[in-house]
């Protein structure tokens, strides 16, 4: 722990006896507060410790909230539980600490049940129960329907075996770090029938906390929990256990132990002076203790904050207030109550644990995983596929109310969905004949001569920025300047989390170990490693599973991976490095030879499926283990960050586990291509070559990697084809459907272009520089396009192919007074699009329409109908097969002097045949059916299904490196607002993927990007090109 200030005993009791006991204050009387001031006042006979606890209740234990309730006939009184009511203990239990505390004191324990039931809509819809086959089909009806034994308790045996795994993985896997549970949930493809049968109700029962929040708590979080609650598991389950005479027992033991001078009941804290290095602490404006040496902060976080805005120290509050301000709490109305009503309809569904609700209500638009249909959505992409930020989102909501509204309907909002009764009698032992309960926050109130009691308890909330702020607090502020952080709030929110971290701050003042903790390294208890008992409680069967279907691919593909690389990288640096801390290195370290400066590039290999999945799909194979995340590119080290281009270096914040280094995906890629291209691969290339067995050369010396290119080949052909009817329309909605919203995070502000711009560039020490915004560019794009068009008179008729949000068509609209027609196959650009048309007050000079090139071509009124038509980069939709079709579809649009611009990715003839007969990451999975025709294959097309001749050619290629590299670091800057569309973080990984792999094309100037002018022979409208420019 950085910062921390220790008191460490002296080495003999009469050294001791001479040194001034150390005053220690503690803020509440809860668990937290409770356990540390115990192990203070304890050590050495309370020699060394002056320890004081102030409550602002009138008894100590927070929500260990002891309460008489009436005994049937209401002659006499009965004590129950209303917060904390059980606990586990022996070798598999999972509160180590709290029940060795118990022991030390003197605690008598009884047995407890832990049973748990679910009831919706009053049990009409479904109620079951954990108690044996009675329970499990409470409402009969239950057992005549299939999905209830394949999506319920199918799914929820699968979510058993399979939610361990998470726990498996390494604390930094992309798959681990930041997961939350709406995307675990939608990744692993759960039903709406288990999550709303099951799942979604104990969550949010057990948390108090709403649909929307259970999708947004961590994933590794519930897991943690429901595995330290040995709730994975069927066999080997603890005996749960609930204090004899209730809790009341063991906080009034610790109070006789601190003695009445040291507890001081109905005492709140108001503020805090720091005098002389010690503090004064005062209760509203009244000194009630003077010179602390330390302040252990057991109280709630908004408590500990407002305290810490009265103190004036060195340390810097303003950084602890913003951290505890972002660990959540909530209150809870609860009702100690009689009222049968408020407990599942049938009584043989009455369990320990109660969760009611309303089923329409879990299972909303926002919680409802995989929202796109299959095939909808390009691979990757289906997470938050046609959200807004207006609307509902897969991972949660967002509502647009008053902060003030918000507050005063938080709990109904927060608890609209389900609710939970728990069974007193059943979870205590309770020896009456009257049924006890106690209900957080009920959708119905019970009957008010059943209710006992009525009171607001606050409970933790777990968020990803809860998590963030309370690891950044304990890590770096934890003890400095003498003040400490404790609470429930630091683990799960119950009572093993309290007592371990009041356990943790005390022993790491007193730097002595608690009595049970036996090890010599650990102070307190651990919380016990489930991982181990994932690992050995596996079935024969499911071992054997594992290993013919994961160990066996592996050690194959592992050394033939190996074998494969340590050819293919000859120059450069490739390092694997691996969980345990070992690397294996490819390449002869000799970064002259490269054309780029790139550096070492280092893959932090998180699983080894990353070997099957190069080793079978090559290029395919990287990417998708890449979207898994299997694997991230590490930052460059700070002796090799000097090595790399400035133009090849992540933007600050960039770097994040999820995604690693996406710069350092635009290194590896360079270095493939630097190695793949070095001179002494060239070989005489044949004329004509190709056929389908080129598809097998995309893997060249890896045999797997083949056969890998080849299915993936075959199976390109078979679900992408670019026909008129249906085929392109399909794979554009893929991409281009997407959202709006989501493509306007990283696209310029003005004019929403969705390809190169050109920047201002000037050559500076033999490489291009680029000067000017994003913005600036794509306005330079758009003249260049208009120009090259010879648009330069009012009243021209413009036909805009693939108009995408309508930036050229407005700009030629605006600035030359075209009228201008667009086509499209994207219903969410068209829309957009037409909104920037309203806007701007042009709807009488644009028009916009969804239709196919071919089928518009077709209409007799079309024919010669344009003046000018601009493509821009939308031939690469279209399929080699179909380039004929586009350039006869455009003649017969074209005026006889009319003029086609064309902006278009190609492919270097060198490479064509081989790319056109196999597969990519960009033609399989970032824009389904696409092709980047050659500029050979472009002529050819044209001259044998038109009579347009290529006039033109410019090339803006290494623009384009810029402008991807632009919309990364604006995507990755937004990535926040992404999430808030839907999109997970596989979306998040492939989008980098997608601008890092087609930047590095355009950085080596193996892609280009032409801009190309076409016209039929002798076209009076080109002659100001043959203009000479100085």
């Amino acid at each position: 722990i950085i910062g921390i200030e220790c008191i460490s005993p002296s080495s003999s009791s009469s050294s001791m006896a001479e040194q001034k006991k150390v005053k220690v204050a503690v803020i509440g009387g809860g668990v937290s507060g409770l356990s540390a001031a115990w192990h203070l006042h304890t050590l050495n006979d309370g020699k060394d410790y002056d320890v004081h606890v102030y409550e602002k209740e009138d008894r100590l234990g927070g929500h260990a909230y002891t309460v008489p309730v009436p005994d049937a006939g209401g002659n006499n009184t009965i004590q129950v539980d209303i917060g904390f009511m059980v606990f586990n203990s022996g070798p598999n239990g999972n509160y180590p600490n709290l029940s060795a505390w118990f022991q030390e004191l003197g605690i008598e324990e009884e047995n407890s049940d832990m049973s748990l039931s679910v009831s919706l809509d009053a049990g009409e819809n479904i109620e079951w129960s954990s108690n044996g086959l009675n329970g499990l089909f409470a409402n009969r009806w239950q057992a005549f329907s299939p999905e209830y034994y394949t999506q319920f308790l199918g799914e929820m045996l699968r979510f058993h075996n399979e939610a361990q795994e998470l726990l498996l993985l390494h604390p930094d896997d992309p798959r681990r770090v930041g997961l939350t549970t709406g995307q675990y949930l939608s990744q692993h493809r759960y039903s709406t029938v288990f999550l709303r049968n099951y799942l979604y109700p104990m969550m949010a029962a057990l948390w108090s906390a709403s649909i929307e929040d259970v999708n947004q708590f961590p994933a590794e979080q519930l897991i943690s929990f429901l595995a330290n609650h040995k709730m994975l598991q069927l066999l080997e389950r603890p005996q749960w256990k609930t204090v004899k005479g209730r809790s009341q027992q063991y906080t009034q033991k610790v109070q006789a132990v601190l003695g009445d001078e040291h507890v001081h009941l109905s005492t709140p804290i108001t503020s805090l002076v720091q005098v002389e290095g010690s503090y004064d602490l005062y209760s509203n404006s009244k000194s009630v203790g003077t010179q602390f040496d330390h302040v252990i902060f057991a109280c709630h976080p908004p408590t500990t904050k407002a305290l810490m805005e009265t103190i004036h120290t060195a340390q810097p509050e303003d950084v602890v207030s913003k951290l505890l301000s972002e660990i959540k709490y909530a209150d809870n109305t609860i009702y100690v109550h009689s009222d049968p009503k408020l407990m599942p309809k049938r009584r043989h569904a009455w369990a320990s644990w109660n969760c009611l609700g309303k089923s329409d209500l879990i299972v909303t638009h926002s919680c409802r995983p995989n929202k796109a249909k299959k095939g909808e959505a390009f691979e990757g992409g289906e997470s938050g596929f046609g959200a807004t930020l207006n609307g509902s989102t897969t991972n949660g909501d967002h509502h647009h109310s008053s902060p003030a509204a918000d507050e005063e309907n938080n709990t109904h909002n927060r608890m609209k969905a389900v609710y939970v009764t728990y069974w007193l009698n059943k979870l205590q032992n309770l020896k009456t004949k009257e049924d006890y309960f106690v209900s957080l926050n009920p959708h119905t109130i019970p009957d008010s001569d059943k209710i006992h009691h009525q009171l607001t308890l606050a409970h933790p909330q777990f968020t990803p920025a809860t998590l963030q702020a309370r690891k950044e607090l304990l890590s770096t502020l934890q003890g400095q300047n003498n003040l400490w952080y404790c609470g429930a709030w630091e683990g799960f929110g119950f009572h093993e989390d309290g007592c371990r971290s009041g356990f943790t701050v005390a022993t790491q003042l007193s730097q002595q170990p608690l009595p049970w903790a036996t090890s010599e390294t650990s102070l307190v208890l651990p919380p016990p490693d489930m991982t181990k008992s994932f690992t050995t409680n596996k079935s024969f069967l499911r071992r054997c599973h594992n290993f013919w279907t994961r160990d066996v691919p592996i050690a194959i593909c592992r050394p033939l991976l190996h074998y494969f690389l340590q050819s293919a990288i000859q120059h450069g640096k490739l390092v694997l490095k691996f969980n345990d801390g070992t690397t294996k290195e490819f390449g002869n370290g000799n970064l002259s030879k490269l054309k780029y400066d790139i550096g070492t590039v280092t893959l932090r290999i998180y699983d080894l499926w990353f070997y099957v999945k190069a080793a079978l799909e090559y290029d395919l194979g990287l990417a998708r283990s890449y979207m898994a995340g299997h694997y991230v590119v590490e930052a460059s080290s700070e002796n090799d960050r000097t090595l790399v281009d400035p133009l090849l270096r992540p933007a600050v914040g960039e770097v994040t586990p999820v995604l690693g280094d996406p710069s350092g995906l635009t290194r590896l890629f360079l270095l493939v291509i630097a190695n793949r291209d070095r001179s002494d691969l060239y070989v005489h290339r044949k004329a004509g070559r190709g056929g389908y067995s080129n598809a097998l050369t995309n893997a060249s010396g890896l045999f797997l990697g083949k056969l890998g290119s080849l299915y993936n080949y075959f199976q390109y052909k078979w679900n992408m084809n670019n026909s008129e009817h249906g085929g392109s329309l399909k794979n554009i909605h893929a991409h281009y459907d997407l959202s709006n919203d989501l493509f306007l995070t990283f696209l310029d502000k003005e004019t929403y272009m969705y390809s190169s711009a050109i920047y201002d560039s000037i050559l500076k020490e033999g490489r291009l520089a680029y000067q000017g915004s994003l913005e600036q560019a794509q306005w330079r794009k758009l003249d260049t396009l208009l120009h090259r068009a010879q648009i330069n008179q009012k009243g021209l008729k413009l036909l805009d192919i693939g108009f995408g949000w309508g930036g050229l068509s407005l700009h030629a609209a605006k600035k030359f007074g075209c009228q201008v027609y667009g086509i499209t196959l994207s219903v969410e650009q068209k829309k957009l699009a037409e909104e920037r048309v309203k806007a701007a007050g042009l709807q009488d000079q644009i028009t916009f329409e969804v239709v196919d090139y071919r089928t518009f071509a077709r209409r007799l009124e079309n024919r010669g109908r344009f003046d000018r038509i601009v493509s821009c980069e939308m031939i690469e939709a279209v399929g080699h097969d179909h380039l004929g079709e586009f350039f006869w579809a455009c003649e017969q649009l074209l005026h006889a002097d009319g003029v086609l611009v064309m902006e278009a990715i190609t492919t270097p003839e060198m490479r064509y045949e081989t790319y056109r007969r196999s597969t990519d990451f960009i033609n399989t999975i970032i824009f389904p059916g696409s092709c980047c025709p050659s500029l050979h294959a472009l002529v050819h097309a044209a001259y044998q299904n038109s009579c347009l001749t290529l006039e033109h050619v410019s090339n803006i290629g290494l623009h384009y490196a810029q402008t991807l590299n632009e919309w990364r670091k604006r995507f990755n800057a937004k990535v926040n607002t992404v999430r808030a569309l839907g999109f997970d973080d596989v979306f998040l990984r492939v989008w980098n993927y997608y601008f890092t792999y087609c930047e590095a094309g355009f950085f080596s100037q193996t892609e280009h990007c032409l801009i190309l002018v076409w016209s039929r022979q002798g076209c009076q409208a080109l002659q100001p090109l043959a203009i000479t420019e100085n």
